[in-house]
Order: structure tokens, then C-alpha cells, then sequence
């Protein structure tokens, strides 16, 4: 990925300089199944989730999922290997991504 945004080398626009899939304004857009939430350590199950009577989400903070961290100009994810699925399937340069990508005002 080039500085401005551009994909010379089709695989879409670089996520750990854009972390636009993890912002969300609505406190239900990471919604956990059963088989996320065992995937999680015991501590994270405690902190990193919350419920609404038996459906389980992942924490939104300050307009972002709890787990994307700003590490300079670069976003991460604290809990990159036990993701939920939603994750897992969100395709890097997709229709959802460029969504995203637009509404925070990211590159093309």
C-alpha cells in the first residue's frame, strides 16, 4: 500500500493503516456467538464483553471496539487471534470495507 492510499498490489487498502472496520457508533455492531465468546481467555470474557439477557457483544469504547489499538500511526488488534468470526470473514477491500472506509472518510 502505498502513502496515498493507492493498491498497486490488489489486495485492497492496508487495515493496519486503517482500522476503519473496528469504529462504530452503535453499541450492538460486534455481536458475539457462543463459539467466539469460549475462543476468548476467562479475563476477557470477564472485561471485553457485555450482554443483552442471552446476546453477547463485544465492548464498544469511545466509538471503536474495545480491542483496536492506536500504536502510532498503525491499528491493532489486542485479541488478534481469538477474533470473533464476524471478523475472520470481513474481507479486506469488500463491499463492508469500503463502506467503512468511506463513512470515516478513509482513502479509496
Amino acid at each position: 500500500m502505498s502513502p496515498d492510499g493507492s493498491d498497486p498490489d490488489g489486495l485492497g487498502p492496508d487495515c493496519l493503516a486503517c482500522g476503519a472496520c473496528c469504529f462504530a457508533p452503535n453499541p450492538g455492531h460486534l455481536p458475539l456467538s457462543g463459539a467466539d465468546h469460549a475462543r476468548l481467555l476467562p479475563a476477557e470474557q470477564a472485561t471485553l464483553v457485555r450482554f443483552e439477557g442471552t446476546r453477547c457483544f463485544m465492548r464498544i469504547r469511545d466509538g471503536r471496539c474495545v480491542n483496536l489499538r492506536e500504536e502510532g500511526e498503525r491499528w491493532t488488534c489486542s485479541i488478534y487471534e481469538r477474533r470473533p468470526q464476524v471478523c475472520r470473514d470481513y474481507e479486506r477491500g469488500g463491499d463492508a470495507c469500503s463502506y467503512d472506509r468511506e463513512r470515516l472518510g478513509r482513502s479509496p
